[in-house]
């Protein structure tokens, strides 16, 4: 998200009490157009899945057994509270059972916690409504996720370049007036794929994945932010053949889907065995069953899956170790158990992580000489840093 400058004293101040042209200030610096309105995915034909539910079920089985959690993970504390259902049915035989929760993650907890697509614990505030209700408690949220969603939108415009950087020290009706005929969400996204050269696609596999509507599906939160992070990645590729990237925390694997899109197409997912589960299903119906390769599986794919426990030595070499919004929200024995692995498995590490827990990324490598390190906000979420590290 982008930040809010100070303005003079002789220029009108945003209002002084919350509300929603208030939270479109602190986004854009300027007021903003209506939110669009939000729509939820229907539930889409499953096909044939079954095979797929068979493959994710026996990966996780395999994966589960040879695991070692991390005593003090807020994840494994989560599978055996929030997410046993889950455990349970990919554990068992019941392949029915295991396919009406891997269909459905929106009536289920099975994606809490890496993305919206959830039923929120017990307690807990739903997902859509978390970071919103602590930046403006006083507004509609779904008005105000719609602007956060737009803002991401057109900051990937902006990062790109397609699109100009609202110049704030100005007229505030003067601001973003070169893009007055860019509002909608598809207008945003035409000047985007003009940056990229590819047609973008959002697919909405499960039901209930809230978002702006668009002519290409609907753009949901994580989404806008894969396809900068997708961007990036193939910045750094340079189109070499063979570039070989490996995510470690990937969420449901959305910034892999955007990657081979642009056209990285050797990509390998590192995660827990239940998040593993998540992204094996997703990526397999979005790009095909024959596109992905789970652990414990040998055949050749353009995406492996891997579970946490078989990374080392034997997990060769990479161009590029990507870590997004998970590092900082490890233990500290892991985060440098995940930071020693990437100082042997590479040359080039992209990070993209908030600095508000017990560590940052940098205190994990601000002693090694041999790093060289390049610092800046992250475009399109206020409160990231991009971290690219070299050596």
């Amino acid at each position: 998200m982008r930040r809010l400058i100070a303005r003079s004293s002789t220029e009108e101040a945003p209002p002084a009490k919350p509300n929603l042209e208030h939270f479109a200030w602190l986004l854009n610096g300027a007021p903003s157009a209506p939110p669009a309105p939000l729509v939820y995915s229907p539930s889409a034909d499953p096909a044939d899945d079954l095979p797929l539910v068979a493959r994710v079920m026996e990966s996780y089985k395999q994966s589960f057994g040879r695991h070692r959690p991390a005593s003090d993970s807020m994840w494994e504390r989560d599978l055996t509270i929030i997410k046993k259902e889950i455990h349970d049915a990919l554990s068992g035989s019941d392949i029915q059972k295991a396919a009406r929760l891997l269909r459905n993650p929106a009536e289920t907890t099975f994606f809490w916690g890496f993305d919206a697509i959830a039923k929120a614990p017990p307690g807990s505030v739903e997902p859509h409504e978390n970071v919103i209700k602590q930046l403006n408690k006083s507004e509609d949220w779904k008005s105000l996720y719609s602007l956060w969603l737009m803002n991401g939108l057109t900051s990937v415009a902006e990062a790109l370049g397609t699109r100009r950087v609202p110049y704030l020290e100005t007229d505030p009706q003067q601001v973003g007036l070169h893009e007055k005929a860019a509002q909608s969400t598809d207008q945003v996204l035409d000047q985007i794929e003009a940056a990229l050269g590819v047609n973008l696609e959002f697919p909405n596999p499960f039901p209930g994945e809230l978002g702006l509507p668009s002519s290409r599906g609907i753009v949901g939160f994580r989404s806008v932010h894969a396809i900068y992070q997708a961007w990036r990645i193939a910045q750094i590729a340079k189109q070499r053949s063979g570039f070989r990237v490996l995510e470690i925390g990937a969420g449901l694997g959305r910034t892999a889907y955007f990657a081979n899109l642009l056209g990285v197409k050797d990509y390998t997912i590192v995660d827990i065995p239940l998040t593993n589960a998540a992204q094996a299903y997703f990526l397999g119906r979005v790009l095909g069953p024959n596109f992905i390769r789970l652990s414990g599986e040998q055949e050749s794919a353009h995406i492996k899956i891997m579970s946490a426990c078989d990374i080392g030595p034997s997990a060769g070499h990479f161009d590029l170790i990507v870590n997004i919004d998970s590092w900082t929200e490890m233990s500290r024995d892991t985060a440098e158990a995940y930071w020693d692995f990437a100082r042997s498995a590479t040359n080039a590490v992209l990070s993209i992580n908030h600095e508000h827990n017990g560590f940052t990324v940098r205190d994990l490598y601000s002693k090694d000489a041999a790093v060289t390190a390049t610092r800046f906000p992250y475009w399109t979420r206020r409160g990231y840093v991009e971290e690219y590290l070299t050596w």
